[in-house]
């Protein structure tokens, strides 16, 4: 019972964080994967989707959702240095 008490003040506190950044009018995944391009350094869509906790999406809600971010100019995409096929992803502070 406590972990569950527990848990929930967690979500309270992520809800509280997301709301005072503007991310609260965001889906959850649109949340994750914004928030893991911002974790990330080198964040691309592969990337992405071979994360464990992104196991539960598939590839194409996961494109999808990198092009709502990208339409919203919330992220940036830039062709890797490294790797010409893969698209760099960043956060537009």
């Amino acid at each position: 019972m406590k972990a569950l008490e527990k848990l929930f003040e967690l979500r309270r506190s992520l809800d509280t964080y997301e709301r005072e950044m503007g991310f609260d009018k965001f889906s959850e995944v649109e949340k994750s994967v914004l928030e893991y391009v911002i974790h990330s350094k080198d964040a691309n869509i592969t990337a992405i989707t071979k994360d464990q906790y992104f196991s539960k999406y598939s590839l194409s809600t996961i494109k999808r959702t990198v092009g709502v971010l990208l339409t919203e100019s919330i992220i940036t995409a830039t062709q890797s240095s490294a790797d010409k096929r893969a698209m760099i992803l960043t956060y537009n502070k």
